[in-house]
């Protein structure tokens, strides 16, 4: 299994912009309860504000990374609003993730 960067960015930004307590949210895991190899995106919801993140690593993208809002569900069951970032390269995308979820979760 390789080295998922999805995953080690997940875990670089949980403490910095207080994600630290949100849950897996699609991801799929193995038996053992390790995540699996399947395309290194990690995602992960705060059921209690109904948001959620994506975490891609793409190193065949153009740009260093590209995000976008979307929901999720229905507004009578309850929707979720998810954050899908892809990026590039992660050390030198890190600063502008944490940046652009700490905004995101600020604006309400």
């Amino acid at each position: 299994m390789k080295y998922l960067q999805s995953l080690a960015m997940r875990e670089s930004i949980k403490k910095t912009v207080g994600t630290d307590d949100w849950l897996s949210y699609f991801n799929k895991h193995g038996a053992d309860g390790k995540l699996l190899d399947t395309d290194d995106a990690v995602s992960f919801i705060n059921p209690t504000n109904d948001k959620a993140i994506k975490l891609t690593y793409d190193p065949s993208q153009k740009d260093l990374m590209d995000y976008w809002l979307s929901n999720f569900g229905d507004e009578g069951s309850g929707s979720v609003e998810v954050l899908s970032i892809y990026y590039r390269y992660p050390h030198e995308s890190l600063p502008l993730i944490e940046h652009l979820i700490k905004d995101w979760l600020n604006e309400g």
